[in-house]
């Protein structure tokens, strides 16, 4: 599957979590290929970044992996200016939160993080210029230590409000004392 990813020249696959009744959840993600360095013995270590969202709409398969039809989601876009201005103050709320959390983590685990994940993108000014709203949430997503049925239900919405709703739950979960 990389292989051919590669050599179709998309450098990109979906990724989706394991759902024991249908083999993978009805939501993911496109991961763009960013570096791969394929093992003697066939397999591969896949540096990737989380793109687009999308939702399952037929399954399938091919060569001995999934694939699937997919549609992908967007979110839908705040068009009221009392809508907007509390979805930024939620928005910033959120973000102060997050970094709070962050910098209160125990020294070896924030370092571990930025290892991996990287540093947590910066606030955005235009919360709707992008159809997945700020990247920081899906950074925050990623490394929040929560279930992936957790994270599939964050990345299914197709609403900021709600997204940053369910985030700023778990912050709060994840601060208390």
């Amino acid at each position: 599957m990389i292989r051919r990813s590669i050599q179709t020249g998309t450098k990109q696959f979906g990724m989706c979590v394991s759902d024991t009744q249908n083999s993978f959840a009805d939501y993911g993600c496109m991961l763009q290929i960013r570096n791969v360095h394929f093992l003697p013995d066939g397999r591969s270590v896949v540096d990737t970044i989380g793109g687009k969202r999308f939702r399952v709409l037929k399954r399938g398969m091919k060569d001995g992996y999934c694939t699937a039809d997919i549609e992908y989601l967007e979110d839908v876009k705040v068009e009221n200016e009392d809508e907007i201005e509390g979805l930024r103050q939620l928005h910033d709320l959120v973000y102060s939160q997050a970094c709070n959390w962050f910098q209160n983590l125990r020294d070896r685990f924030r370092s571990q993080i930025l290892q991996h994940f990287g540093s947590m993108p910066r606030r955005e000014e235009n919360l709707q210029a992008t159809p997945n709203g700020p990247a920081w949430c899906w950074w925050l997503l990623a490394v929040l230590p929560v279930d992936p049925r957790y994270q599939l239900s964050v990345l299914s919405m197709k609403s900021l409000k709600e997204r940053l709703t369910k985030i700023q739950h778990i912050l709060t979960y994840f601060s208390r004392d």
